[in-house]
Formats: C-alpha cells, structure tokens, sequence
C-alpha cells in the first residue's frame, strides 16, 4: 500500500514537471563517515500559481568533482521527465561551476534552454552572506572565541550548568537559564549564541569575579594543546555587542530569503542594495574595530554584489516583475 501511494504520487508530479519549466536547487555534502551526499530540490508552479518544491534526488555521490555532480543532476531530470529547465541555484563552490558547465552543454543539445542557458546559473544569496559576515567575524576572532568559551565552559558539565544557573538567578535571571552553543561552521548560530550571551553577561563577569573554577579553566590548555581564549574581557563584550547590532541586519536578510514557502528571487536585489549601504556606512564608523569589520566584510561583498554587470539579472527581473504585478 504504501509502495503503490509512492508510485501514484511520483506519477503526478511528473505529469506536472514534465508540462513546465522547472528551478533546481542542489547541495552536496560530506558525512561524519566520509560519505558524500547530494540533494537535489525541484521548485515549480502549479495550475493556481502556487509555488511547490518537491525533493527529487537524495544519493550518494563517489566525489565532489563538478563533472560528477552535473552527470547526477542529469541522470535524475532524465528519470523524472524534465526538459525544460529554468534555472538552478548551487553555493559558492567552483566544482559547482563546472557542473554547470556540463549541464549546460548537454541541455543545449536539446535546445530547451532559456537564452541558450546564459541565466541559468543563480549563486545562492544566502551562501554569499555566509560568506561576507565570516570575512567579518575573522577580525573579531579573539573576542568570539572568549565568549564562545565561556558557553562551552557551562556546558561540560552538569554542575557547572547547574552553577551558572545559580549565579543567574541571584542576577534576577530564570532558574532555567542557558545559553546554546554554536556551531563555528555557521555564522548565523554563532550570531544566536552571542546575542543570548551578551544577555547574561553581568552573570559571566560575576563568575568570572567570584568562581575559582570558571578562572581555573582558562588557565587550563586546550585539545590542542594551546592556551585557552578568555574569560572576555570589558572590550570583547563591548565588541562582540556592537558585532551583533550590526550582524541583524545579514539574520534577518538571510532568513526572508531562506524562506521555503514562498518566493524569494524577487527580494534579493531589494535585500542586497540595503545591506550594501549598512556596510559602507558602518565603514566609516568611529569605532575602528567595527570599522575594519565592515571593510573586511565590503571585500567580500564587492566580489559578488559590487558590480552590476557581474550579477544575473534574474534577479532584477524578478524585482521589477513583481512589483508590476502589485
């Protein structure tokens, strides 16, 4: 029963892939086991213009060679019937260049691509933010890193969760307080971990004032080997504050267009002309951490965003479409 449910809902997508032009969206990855996985996610409209996206692929991949990625890719638009493609959104990696590269060269023997396939290639925005706000994060690495110690700190053990939550609430805090930890790989869980602890940073000074332990800790090396960063200091709070004033700006921009319901091709131009001027301006800020930070940041940004000849105009397209039709 179940078997025959996948057959008859894999016959009806197809029916509908197969009657349009259709968005891919692909990532690849690799495992805890050294396994290399790939997705790929199709996007289309159905009959009452709703926006759908159905995953059509998850395999295994023997490499992250581009060549291999756009045979994948190729194999699964011919096992579910699509020839008409409109676009396809891969991050920043240059084996993903090639593999448009491949696609393109096949597809354009079929001569079923749009403007012989010249737009089809859309860089994901969100993986550009990740990386312009690590270029930023990179000039406030010793900061971070303390901070980041301290939450790591609390969290190697039971009691020292259980005092920290102690000290929070003779700081008038919750008896359930917490701080999450982050994962340095991304940018956006780091900016959640410093913004709940620069929360609770009277608690960490006044551990820091009143916990032999917490000190002891800091004196202590490493896995590596090396001294351990921190406890932060009154300037590292105080940068790591103004970090994240400024970082909402990427959280926000990177979560509207993360969004999976709706359309967000049409905000991207709109999202990256306000971030670009937040970053000039803070370039020249008073402050010349933060102001490094943004320079740091604008490199990054002038890559990919700093010039208009460089970008798709899908993107603008869209942008305008959108707004004719409101």
């Amino acid at each position: 029963m179940v078997f025959e449910l996948f057959l008859d809902t894999n016959k009806r997508i197809k029916s509908v892939l197969n009657r349009q032009r259709v968005s891919i969206t692909t990532d690849t990855w690799k495992s805890v086991q050294n396994i290399n996985y790939m997705v790929i996610t199709a996007h289309f409209l159905d009959s009452d213009w709703k926006l759908n996206k159905r995953i059509i692929n998850f395999t295994k991949i023997t490499s992250h060679v581009g060549e291999e990625i756009g045979k994948m890719i190729e194999v699964c638009l011919r096992e579910w019937g699509i020839e008409k493609m409109f676009s396809i959104v891969v991050d920043n990696a240059s084996s993903n260049d090639s593999a448009i590269d491949y696609l393109k060269k096949k597809l354009h023997i079929e001569n079923t691509l749009q403007l012989d396939g010249k737009y089809m290639h859309l860089r994901c925005a969100c993986h550009i933010l990740n990386l312009i706000v690590k270029d930023g994060l990179k000039e406030l690495n010793y900061a971070i890193k303390s901070i980041r110690n301290v939450v790591v700190f609390i969290h190697s053990s039971p009691s020292r969760l259980s005092k920290f939550r102690e000290y929070a609430v003779l700081a008038k805090f919750s008896c359930m307080s917490t701080v999450p930890m982050d994962v340095k790989t991304r940018w956006n869980s780091t900016y959640k971990m410093l913004d709940v602890a620069l929360k609770y940073r009277r608690v960490f000074e006044r551990m820091a004032d009143e916990w032999i332990p917490f000190m002891k800790y800091f004196d202590e090396k490493d896995d590596k080997g090396k001294q351990r960063t921190g406890p932060p200091l009154k300037e590292d709070w105080d940068n790591a504050k103004a970090f994240v004033h400024f970082l909402k700006n990427f959280y926000d921009v990177t979560l509207e267009l993360s969004a999976s319901k709706t359309p967000t091709s049409q905000m991207i131009s709109v999202s990256m002309f306000a971030l670009q001027i937040e970053i000039e301006k803070k370039c020249d800020d008073s402050d010349p951490i933060m102001s490094e930070v943004a320079k740091a940041m604008k490199v990054k940004f002038d890559k990919y965003w700093g010039d208009w000849n460089k970008m798709n105009p899908v993107i603008f397209i869209a942008n305008f479409w959108t707004r004719g039709t409101n």
